[in-house]
């Protein structure tokens, strides 16, 4: 009886000794846990983020907020007016169509008048009623402008209103944080600002053109293009500094403390937008000496040769013969020699002719017919700019040149088809005197 009673007090003084050891390495098991959680949450960047980040929206998190996602999402959609979206939604997908729609009809009701109208009246009244209702397509009309803004700033007020939505939702979950006080204000802001900044763009352009008159007009077409990129400058330039002291005031975050570094950080700007300043200003230089413009032929000294499709700041898009587009630095083209050859109202048709030594008598008769069939075939030809001549004896032929000047730009259509008749010109008098062309032996 003593030994079993021993024993099992010996039992029982083990298993306790056990179950306290492992409830000191539980505690500091969970110790160790909570020193490595709190650590993770201040050193990692995703690492036992994730999970927990989208858990938010499907887990009840009542640390931070009593209410779940569906909860929330439930209770602002039966917050929203319904009748405000709707008149937002049907503005602006709804009046651009509606008013073409009442426009053509209009159109259609008056054509059907003006053909009783023109059965009753002479000529001269017939011209004057269809200049007065002469209708133009509807998106070239001042009305559509009109409608369109207002469909464009509806189909904004719509995106303001889901942010709105958006940012109530996030509030209501638990996501506090400053920026979610200002995210709708600010939003609302740069969206329609932006717009409006963008449209302003637009109306300036259209003004420019009115003021300096055609655009078939070189002489214009440069100013207008330069006027216009700086106006686009400004505009931006103003616009965002709007901007920032909008953020200042809505959110007392000092955004143009930024700029101000200290002499380190100067240099370092400084030496950064070296590039961009040379750059610039070889875009200023391009514009403001007007020897280019853009849809100008241009030829460079470095070979570089097409159509100018764009001039911009910091360079200019060059489309060449084969439709490639090559976009080359300013700084690159201002210290070249340039060719325009649009500007060149003039261009030249040469050819030298290779001729056998046995047709040397029959030359004489060939010169004339070819200039005959040329001034005969060829009306853009500038009189007393046409010579065709004997030019030197060669070891095996004898050389004739052909040079021949139009009133016609070296580039285009009508230059290439101008080339092609001195060409047939050539090849009917040389087969009109019966002279045999000497083929060239190459090594």
């Amino acid at each position: 009886m003593g030994k079993t009673t021993s024993l099992s007090f010996y039992w029982m003084t083990a298993a306790f000794v056990v179950l306290l050891a492992s409830g000191c390495a539980a505690s500091d098991e969970d110790k160790v846990v909570a020193i490595a959680t709190k650590e993770m949450g201040k050193n990692t960047a995703l690492l036992g983020r994730i999970f927990p980040m989208f858990s938010k929206f499907f887990l009840r998190d009542t640390s931070r907020s009593s209410l779940s996602l569906k909860e929330v999402f439930n209770a602002v959609m039966k917050c929203i007016d319904n009748r405000e979206v709707a008149i937002f939604a049907a503005i602006g997908w709804g009046l651009v169509p509606l008013t073409q729609s009442v426009y053509e009809l209009f159109n259609r009701v008056i054509d059907k008048e003006m053909k009783h109208v023109e059965k009753l009246t002479p000529e001269k009244v017939k011209e004057t009623v269809h200049k007065v209702l002469l209708f133009k397509p509807f998106k070239q009309t001042f009305t559509y402008q009109v409608v369109e803004h207002i469909s464009q700033a509806s189909k904004i007020g719509i995106l303001v209103m889901t942010v709105d939505a958006l940012t109530l939702i996030g509030k209501m979950m638990g996501f506090q944080h400053f920026i979610m006080d200002h995210i709708s204000g600010v939003f609302s802001k740069f969206a329609y600002s932006g717009w409006i900044a963008y449209r302003v763009k637009l109306l300036k352009r259209y003004f420019l053109e009115k003021s300096m008159g055609s655009l078939g007009r070189t002489t214009d077409l440069g100013k207008l293009n330069l006027v216009d990129n700086l106006l686009d400058g400004t505009i931006v330039v103003v616009w965002l500094m709007r901007m920032l002291d909008f953020l200042e005031v809505e959110t007392g975050f000092a955004v143009k403390s930024l700029f101000s570094v200290g002499a380190t950080g100067t240099l370092v700007f400084g030496l950064a937008s070296k590039d961009i300043a040379s750059q610039i200003m070889a875009g200023l230089s391009l514009h403001l000496s007007e020897k280019i413009f853009e849809e100008d032929q241009v030829k460079f000294s470095d070979g570089t040769s097409g159509k100018i499709t764009k001039m911009g700041w910091f360079e200019t898009m060059i489309q060449n013969s084969d439709d490639v587009v090559v976009a080359i630095p300013n700084s690159q083209l201002t210290g070249q020699r340039v060719y325009n050859l649009s500007r060149t109202p003039h261009s030249q048709v040469q050819q030298t002719l290779r001729i056998r030594y046995e047709d040397a008598s029959k030359i004489p008769l060939l010169l004339e017919t070819i200039k005959e069939e040329i001034r005969n075939d060829c009306d853009k030809l500038i009189p007393g700019r046409l010579r065709a001549h004997w030019s030197n004896f060669e070891d095996d032929h004898l050389q004739v040149v052909v040079d021949a000047h139009f009133s016609i730009k070296p580039t285009g259509v009508a230059y290439h088809d101008n080339r092609q008749k001195v060409l047939q010109a050539i090849y009917r008098a040389v087969k009109k005197t019966g002279v045999n062309f000497e083929k060239s032996v190459r090594a």
